[in-house]
């Protein structure tokens, strides 16, 4: 019973040691999002970190602020030859510990996917903090510009960043991804920022630097090899099952009837079968929605608009992901990963070609593409 009550009284002492071998809190820097570019200098990379300044988080502090008290957030950029010696050198300036664990945004400069972004794949396996769930983008010119957003809505332009993701209105793309990607000799779709700049009515209508999201950024391996529009980008991401809601428009009657469709259930199917011409493969896009708009010139009942408006919109997708393969195969970046179905369904003829898919993915041919949408509710006619 005495060993029991030492045994007790020697738990409670280790309770109130608190942590050893760890970096207290108020001794680290977490960085939030990371901005990559190639450097001025040849052979140079760019890296802009983000992190927030708590000693300014203040929670009746404006988002966005630029009062007296300063911006809730700091922006550091520095270059080196490799980014972990350019990020040696952000650290031996500051007075904190760089900690990554937090890190869920990483936006690429085009000049830098261009050249390959294998550099930072190799730095993310081996930082040990970093987390392979991080969310990659590309900014069509230089990722630091994008770092400048204006945060109307959130604290800080990390914040904007990633909750714009979560949106799924185009791509999530992750760092594991990429990775899988690389090793698997496909490639991967991410989303295509642009950053510009547009009066605001809450801030008196003074410009301020806006980013949005254009299209898609192809990969093939780990290089940026092409990009694509918004429609067609659409059209990768649901064959990819990333699309959250979204509203398609279509017209008849030329340009005299109209209606907008809100869907919010997407899925996609693909096969692939072997023949003696090669690999035949099918894509299968499905979605149910409301009608949330229409215009109808001749009044017609609503069994025959909703045939017209699944006709269309039938039409439309299986346009637009046509074009999507079209330019993806262009590009030599199997964005739809054509190559890993055929991997898991026929492993020895994928052994066979896989060095040489790209350019066997650009001369694919035999792709079916097949739109099902349903729409399950009609509006009254106004």
């Amino acid at each position: 019973m005495k060993s029991l009550k030492w045994l007790i009284i020697f738990i409670l002492l280790l309770l109130q040691s608190g942590c050893w071998s760890k970096v207290e809190v108020d001794e680290q820097i977490f960085v939030l999002a990371i901005y990559i570019d190639k450097g001025k200098k040849p052979g140079t990379v760019e890296v802009t970190i983000s992190s927030p300044l708590p000693n300014r988080m203040m929670s009746g502090q404006q988002a966005g602020s630029s009062a007296a008290s300063g911006k809730p957030y700091a922006m550091i950029s520095r270059s080196g030859i490799t980014i972990p010696d350019t990020m040696s050198i952000i650290q031996k300036d500051l007075t904190r510990r760089l900690n990554f664990g937090h890190t869920r945004e990483i936006i690429v400069g085009q000049d830098y996917a261009e050249a390959g972004i294998g550099d930072l794949l190799d730095w993310i396996e081996k930082e040990p903090n970093f987390h392979i769930s991080s969310y990659l983008a590309t900014a069509e010119g230089k990722a630091k510009d994008i770092a400048e957003l204006t945060p109307l809505y959130e604290e800080m332009p990390a914040e904007v960043l990633r909750k714009m993701t979560l949106q799924h209105y185009l791509f999530t793309t992750k760092v594991k991804e990429c990775l899988i990607a690389r090793y698997s000799h496909v490639g991967f779709s991410t989303n295509y920022m642009s950053i510009s700049s547009l009066p605001i009515p809450s801030e008196n209508g003074k410009p301020e630097k806006w980013a949005g999201i254009n299209g898609a950024a192809l990969y093939q391996g780990d290089k940026m090899t092409g990009s694509l529009p918004y429609r067609e980008a659409r059209a990768i991401a649901w064959s990819s099952g990333r699309l959250g809601r979204q509203v398609y428009s279509t017209t008849w009657d030329d340009g005299k009837s109209q209606a907008s469709v809100l869907f919010d259930n997407f899925k996609f199917n693909k096969k692939v079968r072997m023949t003696k011409q090669g690999p035949r493969f099918t894509i299968q896009l499905k979605a149910s929605g409301n009608i949330i708009y229409r215009k109808d010139s001749k009044r017609r009942n609503d069994t025959e608009i909703s045939r017209i408006v699944t006709n269309q919109l039938n039409s439309k997708i299986e346009s637009d992901l046509s074009s999507a393969l079209r330019m993806t195969k262009n590009s030599k970046s199997d964005a739809l990963k054509l190559g890993l179905l055929l991997e898991w369904n026929y492993p020895g003829y994928w052994k066979r070609i896989h060095e040489d898919w790209p350019e066997f993915y650009r001369n694919l041919n035999h792709v079916q593409i097949k739109a099902k949408v349903d729409v399950i509710n009609i509006t009254n006619q106004p």
